[in-house]
């Protein structure tokens, strides 16, 4: 529930940026990283039920966003990863229903850490097709490219 409001505070705060600057803010910057292990992908079950996720999260002001990426995946799985290529660039203007954002998808791999989840949600694996309509914001699009191959440049 704590997960659900913050959200939901962040994009109140944020449409009210938006209205006093005109629509002269920028997008919020995310990233995520998706891993596969034998068929199946590293995810979120989101504790805000919006469904699952690929690990990730808002890229901070100081630092790159592949240490941002790597950050979020570390903190919402305690999993190390390291980027293995790029994914795409998701832009899409109603891609996150609370907020205006735009998000880098990584494909990568884990090299260390011990699975946990977190605050955000609990980490589980799954076949893609077990998960397809049931994932949070263009997270099923994300997936799709992956498996495709196809990189996406929104």
């Amino acid at each position: 529930m704590k997960e659900k409001i913050k959200g939901i505070l962040a994009g109140i705060v944020f449409h009210m940026i938006a209205l006093l600057t005109f629509g002269q803010i920028s997008p919020v910057l995310s990233a995520c990283i998706i891993i596969e292990k034998d068929g199946r992908i590293l995810l979120i079950d989101r504790s805000d039920g919006l469904g699952y996720t690929i690990p990730g999260g808002v890229v901070r002001y100081k630092e790159t966003i592949e240490q941002g990426v790597v950050r979020e995946a570390r903190e919402e799985t305690g999993y190390d990863v390291e980027i293995t290529g790029i994914v795409g660039v998701y832009s899409a203007l109603d891609r996150d229903p609370r907020l205006r954002a735009v998000s880098i998808a990584y494909k990568g791999n884990i090299v260390g850490g011990t699975e946990h989840g977190s605050q955000e949600g609990s980490t589980c694996w799954y076949e893609p097709e077990k998960v397809f309509g049931h994932m949070a914001f263009d997270c099923d699009t994300m997936l799709k490219d992956y498996l495709s191959g196809q990189q996406r440049l929104s």
